[in-house]
């Protein structure tokens, strides 16, 4: 295997290069599961609750800054 890297301004590896053979030797080993359906069902509800209803998202940061600050107030 001869995997490429790449390299960000400062030096640190930031991805990889794999020939197509190996990433395909790669793959072939990795197990391969189908997602249940009721986790797509899960999935297609909240997508269509986020359609109906996109400003009912809040930004990833704000949510951790809530669930630490909810944390901070049980202990």
């Amino acid at each position: 295997m001869n995997p490429q890297y790449t390299y960000d301004n400062h030096g640190k590896a930031i991805g990889v290069f794999l020939p197509i053979d190996d990433w395909n030797s790669i793959k072939d080993k990795l197990p391969v599961e189908e997602l249940p359906q009721w986790q797509k069902d899960i999935i297609d509800r909240r997508l269509m609750m986020i359609k109906q209803n996109p400003e009912s998202l809040i930004p990833l940061e704000d949510f951790m800054a809530e669930m630490d600050n909810e944390a901070d107030g049980e202990i």
